[in-house]
């Protein structure tokens, strides 16, 4: 019995734990704390001029190691508080981060029902709503063949009708992160989950809000024209913009969900959606994911020139 038990359990290895443990005392305030104390012990065993200066200065030396150690001890203890509550708060933060995902991918797809009437990956409670205003708008989706999100925001900014029904089912995408955020972030933070994890979802919130200045109806002729054309290049890209960081969004929470150290019956590689990089990027847009996966800073550079494109020529106030 017990054989079968152990047999039906899922790997994991028990180095594992101890590496994981053993990275506590090797935080960088108490790795360089330790050094410093070795550095020490050392001096004064292998140079003379050195030990001389240790006799010589007693209660200098003595205070410099005592305040080293202390340094180490807290830095020591603080990080063994920091990982007794990470693996208390570990089944909250956990469903946390899967009720972010669930935000996320809701709000990608109604995104994509602004583009082309109906949900990426079948009907879904999310994205009913976005779907009743595609279907009531006076938009022939039927005569919109291409697959390609790029060529339909070019048409989408173009035609009237077809902006009027975006910036109603866009509103219900800002409506949708926006309130998944508030639902969802606060229990990361008291889960004491990682601050980098929520910041492609909060990006994501800010660059909904800022695609929304284009559909204003003052910007639009009392809302009864389509996307003004000063602003149409500028909101293409960051519409494209938005679809890569829904995916990248996506990938980060995976990845913290299911870290590769505490999985290893999970494969080496990184985690990939492969059915919405397949089926929403093009070979460019999956090459810039690439990189912010890589180099994180890259995303928010990318973001931030995006944005600004938009908002400079917005009116104050917006």
């Amino acid at each position: 019995m017990e054989a079968s038990r152990a047999s039906a359990e899922p790997p994991r290895a028990k180095w594992i734990w101890t590496t994981s443990y053993l990275k506590i005392a090797l935080n960088p305030i108490g790795a360089a704390s330790a050094i410093a104390l070795i550095a020490v012990w050392l001096m004064e065993f292998n140079w003379p001029s050195a030990h001389a200066w240790f006799a010589k200065y007693p209660v200098t030396i003595g205070l410099i190691t005592g305040l080293l150690n202390l340094i180490f001890t807290v830095s020591l203890v603080n990080r063994i508080i920091e990982r007794r509550d990470e693996l208390r708060w570990r089944d909250i933060r956990n469903t946390t981060l899967k009720g972010l995902n669930d935000e996320v991918r809701a709000t990608r797809d109604i995104l994509w029902v602004a583009l082309f009437g109906e949900p990426p990956f079948g009907p879904s409670q999310p994205t009913s709503a976005a779907c009743a205003n595609a279907r009531a708008g006076d938009v022939d989706w039927s005569a919109e063949h291409s697959r390609d999100p790029a060529t339909r925001i070019w048409r989408m900014e173009r035609n009237a009708n077809w902006t009027m029904v975006t910036a109603q089912i866009l509103r219900l995408a800002v409506e949708r992160i926006r309130e998944g955020l508030v639902r969802w972030a606060p229990m990361m933070a008291l889960a004491h989950g990682d601050y980098e994890v929520l910041v492609p979802v909060t990006t994501l919130a800010d660059v909904l809000e800022v695609m929304e200045f284009p559909f204003v109806d003052k910007r639009r002729n009392d809302g009864k024209g389509p996307v003004d054309e000063k602003f149409r290049d500028a909101l293409h890209e960051l519409w494209l913009h938005a679809i890569t960081t829904c995916v990248y969004a996506e990938e980060t929470v995976v990845s913290a969900l299911y870290p590769t150290a505490e999985y290893p019956e999970r494969p080496d590689l990184p985690w990939t959606s492969e059915e919405p990089r397949k089926l929403m990027l093009s070979k460019d847009q999956e090459t810039e994911l690439g990189r912010w996966l890589e180099r994180p800073r890259t995303f928010k550079k990318a973001t931030r020139t995006r944005k600004h494109a938009v908002t400079k020529d917005v009116e104050w106030p917006w």
